[in-house]
């Protein structure tokens, strides 16, 4: 009878060990197997901010600018900020073991970032290269299945507010050693604040300036000293019009500046992300305050009807070179010439008020003359291409006691095109 308990013994012993050493690998209790709970690693109590291990805060912008609406577009794509960020080198497993991790959604005001992961500690995979890679890939799934969560939750507010995020992201880090880096998911359209961007030109870089000095003079600037500030997905909308891409261009200038003016170490700002199709019927906050980029605009009057293409729609600033995605909207205009059947066409370039006057008379004709060269390819006849400069402003004034109105200015900073009908 000894012998017979002493044989049956081993292999339950040796099962014990097996799921202890398990249990120990993954991090989890003797008796919280991680077939059960494969993702109770990011909802552990919070580490230390003060040790040495790498701190990573990831935050997701879940304003409504950012969703889809209740029936969305056939076909229509939404920012992916769950593949975006896991994209993202920052957050490979092997890059936040051995410290703390900390995931929040935000919206319109620093009050609303609830930190749905709070500082977990990531423990170390051990084993062999096959056990890793498991693992590994078993963590990837939990962030995924925790970021989507983010992404899809009510917003707290009819708002975006990126400096908010921001700060929030600078307290969860702290001021321990280590690395600290902080990775934002936004379309980068705040209107709130000091980078309330509903009046905004999205053309030259002096307005850019302007808005990095007032977040300063505010206060408004978080406090990025010697954290590594990656920001992703800007210029990718849900709702409304997207940027052109010199307004992307732009909007990623501005995120790098103020990111620079608030002492960070590294300053990665892109308008790369990823792409899902839209769900229908999903959940959405509505009456968030829009942020409008200048579009094409089409005003008859009398025998003349005019389209007017922003300059920031074709051409990088202050230059005079068609971007390559002013194409799609060249071709339109080219179409819609063709509906009205022309009898003659004109080109017209206008810039603002800054700058010296031959400056803008010579910068106006050549982007007239760009767009007359583009029109002609299109098998469109022009008649004329003429420049300017400030001479006819379409928007006034461009200066509020002395204070620059730069969607004033980007108004003026436009091609227009004269076209001649029969009435």
């Amino acid at each position: 009878m000894s012998s017979f308990t002493r044989k049956s013994s081993r292999p339950i012993l040796a099962i014990a060990l097996a799921l202890s050493t398990l249990a120990a690998v993954s991090g989890c209790g003797a008796f919280d197997l991680p077939q059960a709970r494969p993702c109770a690693w990011l909802d552990g109590a919070s580490g230390d901010p003060g040790q040495d291990g790498p701190r990573t805060v990831v935050l997701v912008d879940r304003s409504p600018s950012t969703r889809p609406g209740k029936t969305p577009a056939l076909g229509k794509r939404v920012p992916d900020w769950a593949g975006t960020l896991l994209a993202s080198q920052q957050l490979a497993p092997s890059e936040i073991e051995g410290g703390l991790l900390s995931l929040a959604g935000f919206d319109g005001t620093r009050a609303t970032v609830d930190w749905e992961v709070d500082r977990a500690s990531v423990a170390a995979v051990k084993g062999n290269d096959t056990l890793k890679k498991d693992r590994w890939d078993a963590r990837r799934r939990c962030l995924d299945e925790r970021l989507r969560q983010l992404s899809t939750r009510t917003p707290g507010t009819v708002a975006t507010d990126v400096l908010g995020a921001l700060s929030a992201g600078a307290d969860q880090l702290g001021s321990g050693p280590g690395r600290r880096r902080i990775l934002l998911a936004t379309d980068g359209l705040a209107n709130t604040g000091c980078t309330d961007l509903r009046s905004a030109g999205f053309d030259g870089s002096a307005e850019i300036t302007e808005t990095v000095r007032r977040c300063r003079d505010e206060g408004e600037l978080p406090d990025l000293k010697g954290a590594e500030v990656s920001l992703v997905g800007i210029g990718h909308v849900a709702q409304g019009a997207s940027p052109s891409s010199p307004q992307t261009a732009w909007l990623t200038s501005l995120w790098t500046k103020l990111c620079q003016a608030s002492g960070a170490s590294e300053c990665k700002v892109t308008a790369a992300a990823r792409t899902r199709r839209a769900d229908s019927g999903g959940a959405m906050a509505k009456g968030e305050p829009e942020v409008r980029f200048p579009a094409v605009s089409e005003r008859p009057a009398g025998r003349i009807t005019t389209l007017t293409l922003p300059g920031s729609v074709l051409f990088a600033t202050d230059r005079a070179e068609l971007t390559s995605q002013a194409r799609g909207t060249l071709d339109a205009a080219a179409r819609r010439i063709e509906q009205l059947s022309p009898l003659s066409v004109a080109v017209s370039g206008h810039t603002d008020s800054r700058g010296t006057e031959q400056r803008g008379r010579e910068l106006s004709r050549a982007r007239a003359e760009a767009v007359r060269a583009a029109l002609v390819q299109r098998g469109i006849t022009v008649a004329s291409a003429r420049g300017y400069s400030d001479g006819r402003p379409r928007c006034t004034p461009e200066y509020r006691h002395g204070t620059p109105d730069y969607a004033a200015m980007a108004c003026n900073r436009r091609v227009e095109i004269a076209v001649s009908v029969r009435r």
